[in-house]
């Protein structure tokens, strides 16, 4: 069976995922090339993206572990979450893989290094959420579902994780979402992991709907620290794009932590005791 192209050539026969040789698309962290999977059957000759770190060279498969335990993370939240809200759109999260580079000499992604292979979703590519606050316009009224799961996540999981950055296309039946993040008391989900930050400043634009009621979700009492927030974080809630750097939610005094995890977690007393 001859192999279809998209608009560049198939390196080797024995590859599982050819790619292009330069990026249609890169984000904060990464690149995205457009690509074709030839395995396996079911898969055969059907648009794929595959994706490399843009600061680093991934010379093991474990250097995706972080990127890897998101994407599993994100996809049980979301499974659960369809079976609460009984939603007739699911979130799904993109169907991903972990493969070495095993021919080519054209730049980057390089010979031996490891690569995120995803399914390319075909249609209307939104990004509804960052994973700094913002939010789409109109996206409480046409795509409740997303804040409400970025809201339910964080109430499900008792305020220590929240799912964020959501973006991918709805279909009729579901949305299907990719390169999701995952927001964390301690920060453990890499670059995009804003944190305690993160958390606080999705709730200072979040407006709930009725989906967010009919789930019974809990939010916070941001009163305590919104002109703090607003005055050291707010632009970013304006800007889809915005990159937060790691090391500036790092380097906040130890007190500024506190204060901005105490009034998050308040809403879960007694349950939580700090």
């Amino acid at each position: 069976m001859s192999r279809p192209n998209w608009d560049f050539e198939d390196p080797s026969d024995d590859a599982d995922t050819s790619f292009a040789s330069a990026p249609f698309a890169e984000g904060t962290s990464r690149r995205a090339y457009r690509a074709m999977r030839w395995t396996p059957a079911a898969k055969y000759g059907q648009k794929a993206v595959v994706k490399e770190y843009k600061d680093m060279y991934s010379w093991a498969q474990g250097d995706w572990n972080t990127a890897v335990n998101t994407y599993k993370k994100a996809k049980g939240l979301a499974d659960r979450f369809n079976d609460e809200s009984h939603t007739d759109t699911p979130i799904r999260i993109v169907d991903y893989g972990i493969q070495r580079v095993i021919s080519g000499n054209r730049g980057t992604p390089k010979l031996n290094e490891w690569v995120m292979v995803e399914d390319f979703l075909e249609g209307d590519f939104q990004k509804y959420i960052s994973n700094s606050g913002w939010v789409k316009p109109r996206c409480f009224s046409e795509y409740p579902s997303m804040p409400a799961f970025a809201h339910w996540s964080w109430v499900h999981t008792g305020g220590s994780l929240m799912v964020s950055d959501l973006q991918g296309v709805r279909y009729d039946s579901k949305y299907v979402l990719t390169d999701p993040v995952i927001l964390s008391l301690e920060g453990g989900y890499g670059s995009t992991d804003l944190s305690l930050v993160g958390m606080g400043l999705f709730f200072l634009s979040h407006q709930c709907t009725n989906m967010c009621r009919s789930l019974g979700n809990k939010r916070p009492d941001m009163s305590a620290i919104d002109r703090f927030m607003n005055s050291e974080f707010g632009s970013l809630v304006q800007m889809a794009t915005s990159y937060f750097p790691k090391e500036k939610f790092d380097s906040l005094p130890a007190q500024t932590k506190r204060v901005i995890r105490d009034v998050l977690m308040k809403t879960f007393q007694p349950r939580y005791q700090y």
